[in-house]
């Protein structure tokens, strides 16, 4: 069942118009990446999805509801999570408290609980951590907090900005595994990523975009052997290994 469907968007900021056009759809279990060129559009397609960005045409839909315009708040209170490439975590806060925050608006006190003992057992990095302050984790633990607190939420689909960035290869390669594990657990991913080549090679489905608009969409490892996408839009060298690199 589709859990996220973009038709026709267009989104900027203020009176610009940043993409123009843009239909995705994400399915529950389906990790979907976004990828192109810096300046394509990646960023705020997502930020017109989660309302923090403006919405000047097009649809969205959450599992056959349109959404369009509805505020943040709503959205993350309906199933859908949110992380943001920057700021994403409370770094005077503890481990814990920032996972607990992400659940600010349940009231099911035991299930919170529930919760938040499962989501330490798909990261047992932050289960270690629980008491240390979040401005004391690596980078690669904090991108590991963004994801577990929004899942405290019971999101239904995640949206996640270029949760690789900045991350050592041996670091981004877990960040995925537990990617790939929450998906085989029902939830939809759309990934925006500007490490082409490992999103492309765990994505399900991906659209690639450039100057705003889609200009390709299909397999994620289909995409990468095309050369024609390669060198125009992925930045990405000729004869591109169809192998995750090696640590």
């Amino acid at each position: 069942m589709a859990c996220i469907v973009t038709k026709d968007l267009i989104v900027g900021y203020g009176d610009s118009v940043i993409i123009e056009g843009i239909s995705v759809q994400v399915d529950g279990g389906q990790l979907v990446a976004v990828v192109g060129p810096n300046g394509s559009g990646k960023s705020t397609l997502l930020k017109g999805i989660i309302g923090l960005a403006r919405q000047f045409g097009g649809q969205v839909y959450f599992k056959d509801r349109e959404i369009t315009h509805l505020p943040p708040y709503l959205l993350t209170r309906l199933g859908i999570g949110y992380v943001p490439q920057v700021n994403n975590i409370y770094g005077p806060l503890t481990v814990r408290e920032n996972l607990l925050l992400g659940a600010y608006f349940r009231r099911d006190r035991a299930e919170t609980a529930k919760d938040l003992n499962e989501v330490l057992s798909v990261f047992p990095e932050l289960a270690r951590k629980q008491k240390s302050r979040a401005q004391t984790l690596s980078g690669g633990e904090r991108q590991l907090l963004a994801i577990g607190r929004a899942l405290m939420g019971r999101p239904r689909v995640l949206l996640l900005d270029e949760p690789l960035a900045f991350l050592a290869p041996k670091t981004a390669l877990l960040i995925l595994e537990k990617l790939r594990e929450i998906k085989e657990r029902g939830l939809a991913i759309l990934l925006v990523e500007q490490n082409t080549f490992l999103a492309l090679e765990n994505a399900d489905y991906a659209y690639v975009l450039n100057q705003g608009r889609c200009v390709a969409e299909g397999k994620g490892k289909e995409l990468l052997q095309d050369a024609s996408l390669q060198e125009r839009f992925l930045g990405l060298p000729k004869g591109v290994r169809t192998q995750a690199p090696e640590m």
